[in-house]
């Protein structure tokens, strides 16, 4: 995978509000937004030819936090 080179001299942290649950299927990409980088969402519980769009790392917390689904949680989440 090539990864663009960022011109910032240091990495910028972005925000979290609180606490997501840690799952292996969940897909994070951080894009580019108005206001400088954004965290976008994605559940990949469907497969990853049919990604579910979460928006922001604030808008899924409560979609992923709720989630009832059996096995995807990590070993230190269950």
């Amino acid at each position: 995978m090539a990864v663009e080179r960022s011109d910032a001299p240091q990495r910028v942290l972005i925000p979290r509000a609180g606490q997501i649950r840690r799952c292996s299927v969940r897909h994070v990409a951080i894009t580019p937004s108005a206001g400088g980088r954004a965290v976008e969402v994605s559940c990949l519980l469907g497969g990853r030819d049919y990604p579910l769009p979460l928006g922001t790392f604030d808008e899924a917390r409560p979609i992923c936090n709720a989630c009832t689904a059996k096995g995807i949680w990590r070993a230190d989440e269950d």
